[in-house]
């Protein structure tokens, strides 16, 4: 006989495993996460077997119904199956994870050892694939390697920005999901010494992976602790960062910088001369902006499927026909300003709260940022729902006491 709530779990932990790691040996072309992949090819079948309705079922069916009839009534031409199916692979996999998550009965405690269990493990292979280099060995786990940056290196993902990305966020969960089981603050005087081997294993990952992103996100993280009793390690860890960057002369974080100076001039050509890599991520948005609309036919229902691969090569030096960009002003772009709408309403609603208002932020960076088709936009959503879960199902628990 099946038991529900173990093979609930076992298939649960499957879809966070996929969508926190890329391992090097699953990627495939476009390093696609066919790990990933495979486990959301069984997402329909994990629906049908966990027959239990859920809210968020009707966002994503609102979704998959659009994305499925808007494309083929306003650019029928441009209609590419491929690129749509697999973005509804996403949707069904986020409509079996909320099912999962409710038969599975995960508790807070079990999440935030899997959270540690990722950060840490981040760690574990991050330094392993130091030791590589240093004593010039066949780097373990390696992917999008470059001889030229011998020090920037891709841990449990498929590249140093993705690490920096994944690990804070995975860390700034720990940190809320923490407070919900503490039933206070989490506090860096009091608590930081009970974990203090995540501690470190999460600044050693931000501060050594070589990439500009970690200096962005890691104060975003460290902004959770704005409190005066706090403030004191906040300050002396700063400076600490500062003297490291003097010290050593940490170029990841002197990159960090210009690129926050360069975004402010809104020129393309600045923003390229500054760092190719970031401007890949952020000058299609700024491409994307004057082609917005919601007042004409192509602003609401969109120019077409692979519009925007179209356009922005003859825009942004240094990619390939084809290339595309632009986060969710792509969706608003090539689907229309009502898919866009709808997904953005729900990515918002289903994962802020009140109690973390931080998130927002995160939102803006992992989702807004971000396709809609890639795994760390879902890792947030799929993230934020099940702490949104633990603190809806710890107030209704708090108001029985009461």
């Amino acid at each position: 006989m099946i038991n529900i709530q173990k093979t609930a779990y076992w298939f649960l932990l499957l879809i966070i495993i996929a969508l926190t790691t890329s391992p090097a040996f699953a990627l495939g072309e476009a390093n696609r996460n066919l790990l990933l992949i495979g486990i959301m090819g069984l997402s329909p079948l994990l629906i049908i077997f966990f027959n239990n309705f859920q809210k968020s079922d009707i966002w994503i069916i609102i979704l998959v119904v659009f994305v499925l009839i808007i494309p083929n009534i306003n650019h029928p031409s441009t209609m590419r199956w491929s690129t749509v199916l697999y973005m509804c692979m996403f949707y069904f996999t986020f409509m079996a994870y909320t099912r999962l998550l409710a038969k599975s009965k995960l508790a807070p405690l079990d999440f935030i050892k899997i959270i540690r269990a990722l950060i840490i493990a981040y760690t574990v292979v991050l330094i392993i694939q130091q030791i590589c280099v240093l004593f010039g060995l066949p780097i373990f786990n390696v992917s999008g390697y470059s001889i030229s940056e011998p020090w920037k290196l891709n841990s449990l993902s498929s590249e140093p920005s993705h690490t920096s990305r994944i690990v804070a966020f995975l860390m700034y969960c720990f940190i809320i999901v923490k407070e919900l089981v503490l039933r206070r603050p989490y506090s860096l005087n009091k608590d930081a010494l009970n974990d203090k081997w995540l501690w470190i294993s999460f600044f050693w990952t931000m501060t050594t992976i070589g990439a500009g992103t970690s200096f962005i996100f890691l104060p975003l993280v460290l902004l959770k602790f704005l409190r005066l009793k706090d403030l004191l390690p906040l300050v002396i860890f700063i400076l600490f960062l500062y003297a490291l960057n003097a010290i050593f002369g940490i170029t990841a974080f002197e990159r960090a910088y210009a690129v926050s100076l360069a975004v402010f001039t809104q020129d393309i050509e600045t923003i390229v001369n500054v760092d190719h890599s970031a401007s890949i991520r952020i000058v299609p948005i700024l491409v994307l902006i004057p082609l917005l609309s919601i007042t004409t036919l192509d602003g609401l229902f969109g120019h077409g499927i692979d519009y925007v691969g179209s356009i922005l090569y003859r825009m942004l030096p240094g990619i390939e026909k084809g290339m595309s960009g632009g986060g969710l002003l792509q969706l608003w772009v090539e689907y229309g300003f009502i898919i866009f709408l709808v997904f953005s309403f729900g990515s918002i609603y289903f994962t802020f709260s009140k109690r973390n208002k931080l998130s927002i932020f995160f939102w803006f960076f992992l989702v807004f940022m971000y396709g809609v088709n890639n795994q760390i936009l879902w890792l947030f959503i799929i993230f934020m729902y099940t702490v949104n879960f633990f603190t809806k199902a710890r107030n209704v628990k708090t108001q029985h006491v009461q």
